[in-house]
């Protein structure tokens, strides 16, 4: 059998790129942004030192489902809380394990330990009431007596979706007056923080990204797999298929859907993914198609494998490395398509992301932090991922030549 492609070595030759290192870096620091916004952006206290005791409010909420009702919430915080953990030990077991393995294992064991905690439980009140019955927030500083209480708040003393009373549309580095709290990057038409938003905004961005472009990678591998591999009138089929996905204007087909079904985020990450898979499947057929003539697939077929285990087993980890860079740009992508339906107002309302905020600026062009602050933020992510992808494109044509 052919060996695969060794995407450690790929990385490496692109990581000398100077485009590839700024890109990954951007990329990285925006991810931790999403990952710890909470730490970063809240009213809880992060340590509260008073007559009871010290204690850690936002650690004990992270898993308060009224204060993160969404589902990607649960694993973006347990991610912050293992992340340091799952650094160490990869760190341990980086002699015995390759980095691609060490970090597919932790992402494994944020999934798998996230799905076990929303698993529905036998509610008890009384528990809940002894771990939720007191939020303390960055307001009971200014009330409770100072010499018994010392606490520590996070640089934005505002969650994402606080309403502040009273301070609608305030510039930057303006100041609530009731608390003496900052708005670095002003607030919003609802009285809402807008660097709390974008702090949450990114996980918005990753999780519609990851999402979406997990499931069209997925599909567009199969259907690809499936044309390539056997051609004839199934690849004759299939293609047909595909043409007239690709005839779609995506955007608008994607703006039907979600007029259609609704604006949940849920709703909009699925479509997303449901209707741009047809590139992925084009370039999956190419890739079959030439590695299906190769030696080791003829010896396959002749030993009597079956087609599934030639085309997954064999055929496939040939195939993936194309797939990198066609995930860089996709999910970009995805960031870009999640952007442009909260901008045109078919957003979820229920969410802080950087295109609701676009679209509040869309409704109020006078006030500029509404649209520089998101706009930069999404022109980073995007101009981040192009230039990983672009730079893994690259390397994959200097291996070839």
């Amino acid at each position: 059998m052919v060996e695969a492609p060794v995407a450690l070595s790929l990385w490496q030759k692109a990581w000398q790129k100077p485009t590839v290192r700024w890109g990954s870096w951007l990329s990285l620091l925006i991810v931790l942004a999403g990952v710890y916004s909470p730490f970063l952006a809240n009213e809880m206290a992060l340590v509260w030192w008073g007559p009871q005791g010290l204690s850690f409010p936002l650690l004990a909420d992270l898993f308060n489902r009224w204060s993160f009702p969404k589902y990607y919430d649960v694993y973006f915080n347990l991610a912050a809380i293992m992340l340091p953990f799952l650094l160490l030990a990869g760190w341990l077991l980086r002699h015995r394990y390759s980095l691609g393995r060490r970090v597919v294992g932790g992402g494994c064991a944020i999934l798998v330990v996230g799905s076990l905690c929303l698993v529905p439980v036998i509610p008890s009140p009384s528990g809940l009431q002894a771990v939720w019955r007191h939020r303390l927030t960055s307001t009971e500083v200014v009330t409770a007596p100072r010499d018994n209480v010392m606490a520590i708040f996070a640089p934005i003393t505002f969650s994402a979706m606080t309403l502040v009373p009273g301070q609608v549309l305030k510039p930057p580095l303006s100041v609530d007056l009731s608390s003496g709290r900052r708005f670095w990057l002003g607030t919003d038409s609802a009285g809402k923080d807008v660097a709390a938003q974008l702090l949450a905004g990114a996980r918005i961005s990753l999780t519609v990204g990851l999402v979406a472009t997990g499931l069209s990678l997925a599909i567009g591998l199969l259907i690809g797999a499936i044309s390539g591999y056997f051609g004839g009138w199934i690849d004759l089929a299939l293609q047909r298929v595909v043409e007239i996905m690709m005839c779609f204007p995506t955007f608008i087909l994607i703006l039907v859907i979600v007029a259609m079904l609704g604006r949940d985020i849920i709703i909009i990450m699925v479509v997303i993914g449901l209707t741009s898979w047809a590139g992925t499947a084009r370039l999956v057929r190419g890739e079959f198609l030439a590695q299906s003539v190769r030696d080791y697939v003829v010896a396959g077929q002749t030993l009597g494998l079956g087609s599934v285990r030639i085309m997954f087993r064999h055929i496939m980890p040939n195939a993936l490395t194309p797939l990198l860079i066609t995930a860089t740009f996709s999910i970009a992508g995805a960031v870009t398509s999640e952007s442009g339906l909260s901008f045109v107002g078919l957003g979820d309302p229920t969410v802080a992301s950087w295109g609701m905020l676009l679209e509040q600026g869309r409704q109020n062009i006078q006030y500029g932090w509404l649209i520089w602050c998101p706009g930069i933020m999404v022109f980073a992510l995007v101009s981040a991922l192009n230039l990983i992808g672009n730079g893994l494109r690259e390397a994959i044509d200097a291996a070839a030549e």
